[in-house]
């Protein structure tokens, strides 16, 4: 079952969030080579379309993390309000896909233009 959490987003300015992934075993850091992660955010559970698409990276596979990010140009054309999004790993040696987490983000408006 995937975690649920809440995290802002500031309109027009970079976003970016770690998600540390540990083993069930041995709660230690998750090898996740082989791992393929991705992210959508979107106005509504039933939205065709994604608002935008995260940008998902994973800087060593050994560390068990997991960056998810958006630049400035890219925040700036969210429009303020709620929004839902997820992040998904697909395990290329195992076959397994997971949801790890779930939940919203909060666009705040930018005031400064």
């Amino acid at each position: 079952m995937s975690e649920y959490v809440e995290l802002y987003m500031d309109q027009g300015a970079d976003f970016s969030t770690t998600i540390q992934i540990n083993s069930e075993d041995n709660n230690l850091p998750q090898n996740l080579e082989g791992y393929i992660v991705t992210s959508s955010l979107r106005k509504s559970l039933l939205s065709v379309n994604a608002t935008a698409n995260l940008v998902c990276t994973i800087p060593d596979f050994s560390t068990g993390e997991i960056f998810v990010e958006l630049d400035a140009g890219n925040t700036a054309n969210i429009p303020a309000g709620t929004y839902f999004f997820d992040v998904k790993t697909y395990d290329t040696i195992a076959g397994l896909k997971s949801r790890l987490i779930e939940g919203v983000i909060f666009v705040t408006p930018s005031i400064t233009r």
